[in-house]
């Protein structure tokens, strides 16, 4: 009896997920291999037992309560932990293989993350990897087998774990056409005067903390966006100064595009963590990866 209600746990949870993720019982169903009424039994058996309601049913579409929005996010961590648990016990001794699904801001993914993905395919060439965008500011959530983002202060969460994977700073940097128009920069003050080209974070914030406590004021702005492409394109020509951390622009250091203005202002120390879901098994694939690019950062 214990085995057939665990049984009945995960397939009434598997279908759960099914049904939120794609909102009809037809197309639910259809992927779980069964049929519509057999799918909404499945549902409504779960409900009674969790003694919840999940989702709003109507005539056209299904939707999830706020209920069923809270129970997705650990439905879906359960599911995966089970999933990846049983594709590595069948694989055994085999090359590991599967989906890592990690998330990232615009400027981790494509400066830090993509050459040490590109080497890590090389090595595990049947791991498959999918790199979605992180919206700078947010923390991590379930439905990633990792998220490499800033850590901030005041991010606590006891649906996640973290680990440190490299300390930087960030500092002020220009075009060396854009300060040849304009007098020597010798001071902050003098820097927060200037135009500036700002991610999105930094204009809200409003300011910049410097590590000896000096704040830079960042009232002058004249180009907004948290992508790197377009922020080093202005930088790059000449639109303003660019706060920024050394290593998203080691190409336009080398090539001189950009150049350090106030080298010993430095910001306080930034730190770079992945995040995984809080739970026992952790999938061989997130760990040869996080193992990979801790070395080599």
């Amino acid at each position: 009896m214990y085995g057939i209600k665990v049984m009945d746990w995960l397939a009434a949870t598997k279908s759960f997920c099914l049904l939120a993720e794609h909102g009809s019982f037809t197309k639910a169903a259809n992927l779980a291999d069964i049929s519509p009424s057999a799918m909404s039994k499945r549902i409504d058996w779960l409900e009674k037992q969790l003694g919840l309601s999940l989702f709003i049913r109507t005539t056209r579409q299904v939707s999830l309560t706020e209920q069923g929005t809270d129970f997705l996010a650990k439905a879906q961590s359960i599911i995966s932990q089970f999933d990846n648990m049983i594709t590595e016990a069948q694989q055994g001794a085999h090359q590991p293989s599967g989906m890592l699904k990690i998330a990232a801001t615009l400027p981790v993914g494509s400066s830090i993350l993509m050459p040490h993905i590109d080497n890590f395919l090389r090595l595990y060439p049947a791991i498959k990897i999918q790199l979605d965008v992180l919206p700078i500011g947010e923390g991590p959530k379930l439905d990633h087998d990792l998220v490499i983002c800033r850590k901030y202060d005041d991010f606590d969460s006891a649906t996640h774990k973290g680990l440190k994977l490299i300390s930087y700073d960030i500092g002020l940097f220009a075009a060396p056409s854009y300060l040849a128009k304009h007098d020597e920069i010798t001071s902050l003050a003098e820097a927060s005067d200037h135009n500036m080209v700002l991610g999105s974070h930094f204009k809200k914030a409003g300011y910049i903390e410097m590590a000896n406590g000096e704040l830079c004021l960042l009232k002058h702005f004249n180009f907004v966006s948290d992508h790197l492409d377009a922020l080093l394109y202005a930088a790059v020509n000449a639109f303003g100064l660019l706060f920024i951390s050394p290593l998203y622009i080691k190409k336009e250091l080398i090539q001189g595009k950009l150049v350090r203005v106030l080298p010993e202002h430095k910001s306080t120390e930034c730190q770079l963590w992945a995040f995984y879901p809080n739970m026992a098994f952790m999938p061989n694939k997130s760990r040869l990866f996080l193992d990979f690019l801790k070395a080599r950062l």
